[in-house]
């Protein structure tokens, strides 16, 4: 037997040369394995670290690569003052979810609300290394934030003196104080913050658990709501403010969530709210007046106004608030396409004087009639803060309510009743008897309509909401002169003839007679509208601040 043969038949040992070969092997894939693992590892740790870049980044869009940078040298990531291996990039982030979800992020579409954050590097091989390449390891983040912007539409109460004030907001709270101009000027100026008087208007009324929408679920009428507020209020304003808290509470409740649309804020616990400063601070004026008009009790206010001036005998008011649409409240905190509304509104204004001319000692009587929808705004777009800036700007679509001002009798019974649209007939303005029979009698009707169709964007920038700017959106249809426009477009009816006039003298005539009174009627107008917080083809809209507290990520 040959050498070869005899080593081939000789099976001692054999074991352990097929160990030591299983070793090897084991080994090579044990190394293998341990690298792979490892480089898992260190992917997680990169995605972990790019993700916290992402958030940190879209604090502020402007900044974004020094924030990311920061964020991943915090983490170990990337060595101090290197930027190897980093790719950041601001945009805008639309979640509608008819978007798929890998379009939904824009690169460098303003405004900025969302950052996407990509990093790689090599991975570390620990047994490979001395045939293998270390793989790049790589991971990408993309974080938005949805701006909170704390707005309110209506406030008209700045220019407010004492008298028909007084009278519509004591009709409407159920009070009889009479404030003074410097009271309305110190409470105008007054600012509470909103958290802060909810957490003070709970423990009135003895609500010690709960969220904030668990509160706003609940009613309070205006004694309490001007009793809270006096409680956040020092000096003058504390005494003003508690001269209505002493006589308010007779005319029904208002339901809180009318007044108060907190969004995402509204899950806070109550009590835990406040503090957030001047993205909430509200006038406290403005709050009060907004309650008044919302309230659930009688929201028809009788006022006989006198003119004193020369002709006019008089000037009698109805004034009826309706309420709201459901979905928008007077103030709100909320991301894009949140809605503030005001309050429905009719009035019916009578006004008396003496005739001249062919018509001396005859009495002129003009009813004017107005119906003013509900005025709405809704955020349209935000930007977070940025730099020294405490607050972002917004972007605010209003849309003031739609005017129709007549010539004619209102039906009584449906003046008050918001379900259903009043019967405007003919007014008689003119009534001529001799011996007590009718020879004369002028019936007319006139008609003036304004609306705004499209929304009116209006901007507040980071220096406007730390002012406390108050911007307005006007009708762009809007006419000068209310009733100067009714008297232009002023049709007779004249059933008896008499006194050998013509329709085209009457005409000639009684205008000549009502348009000197024409700019009493206008101011007559909007100051019933001021005292309610509206006005005439107008909105108006107070941003308080933007915040942008809650980065997710989104990719």
């Amino acid at each position: 037997m040959s050498l070869w043969q005899r080593f081939r038949a000789d099976t001692r040992a054999n074991m352990a040369v097929l160990f030591a070969m299983g070793f090897a092997v084991s080994a090579m894939v044990s190394a293998v394995a341990v690298d792979a693992a490892s480089l898992y590892h260190e992917r997680r740790m990169i995605q972990n670290g790019v993700d916290l870049a992402a958030l940190a980044a879209v604090s502020d869009p402007n900044a974004a690569t020094a924030l990311a940078r920061d964020a991943l040298v915090e983490a170990g990531l990337l060595p101090a003052g290197s930027s190897e291996g980093l790719a950041v990039t601001a945009g805008h982030y639309n979640p509608d979810p008819a978007i798929a979800p890998a379009d939904r992020f824009t690169p460098g579409l303003a405004p900025f609300n969302a950052v996407a954050v990509r990093f790689g590097r090599p991975g570390a091989l620990h047994f490979a290394r001395g045939w293998a390449e270390p793989p790049t390891l790589g991971a990408t983040a993309i974080a938005s934030v949805t701006p909170q912007v704390s707005f309110s539409l209506g406030s008209r109460l700045a220019s407010l003196d004492g008298g028909i004030a007084n009278a519509v907001l004591n009709a409407l709270l159920g009070t009889s104080v009479a404030l003074t101009v410097l009271d309305y000027q110190s409470l105008l100026g007054a600012r509470v913050d909103a958290f802060a008087f909810l957490d003070a208007l709970a423990a009135r009324l003895g609500v010690t658990a709960g969220s904030y929408d668990d509160l706003l679920a609940l009613e309070a009428d205006h004694g309490a709501l001007a009793g809270a507020l006096a409680g956040l209020l020092t000096g003058v304003e504390r005494t003003a403010m508690l001269k209505l808290a002493g006589s308010a509470g007779q005319n029904g409740a208002v339901p809180l969530g009318k007044l108060f649309d907190l969004g995402a804020f509204g899950a806070l616990t109550i009590g835990s709210g406040t503090g957030q400063g001047v993205f909430t601070a509200i006038s406290a004026l403005d709050l009060l007046a907004a309650s008044a008009a919302l309230g659930d009790g009688n929201r028809q206010v009788s006022l006989a106004l006198t003119a004193g001036i020369p002709g006019l005998a008089g000037i009698t008011a109805s004034l009826a608030v309706g309420e709201p649409p459901q979905g928008g409240a007077w103030f709100a905190i909320g991301g894009m396409g949140t809605v503030v509304r005001t309050s429905q509104l009719r009035l019916r204004l009578v006004a008396e004087m003496a005739g001249s001319g062919a018509l001396a000692g005859a009495p002129i009587r003009l009813p004017l009639y107005l119906e003013l929808a509900e005025a709405e705004a809704m955020v349209g777009a935000a930007t977070c803060p940025s730099g020294a800036d405490a607050s972002g700007s917004a972007t605010i679509l209003t849309r003031p309510g739609i005017l129709r001002l007549t010539i004619g009798e209102v039906d009584a019974a449906s003046f008050g009743d918001f379900n259903t649209t009043p019967t405007v007939g003919l007014a008689p303005l003119v009534e001529v008897k001799l011996l007590g029979i009718t020879v004369l009698r002028v019936l007319a009707s006139s008609l003036v309509e304004a609306a705004q169709t499209t929304p009116i964007p209006l901007g507040f920038s980071a220096s406007d909401i730390a002012a406390g700017a108050v911007k307005t959106a006007t009708t762009a249809t809007m006419v000068s002169s209310l009733a100067g426009s009714l008297l232009n477009n002023l049709v007779l009816n004249v059933p008896i003839l008499g006194l050998g006039l013509n329709l085209t003298s009457l005409t000639s005539l009684l205008k000549t007679i009502l348009m000197p009174l024409t700019p009493t009627l206008d101011l007559t107008l909007a100051r019933l509208l001021e005292a309610v917080g509206l006005s005439l083809g107008e909105a108006d809209v107070t941003v308080y601040g933007v915040r942008c507290s809650h980065p997710v990520l989104v990719g």
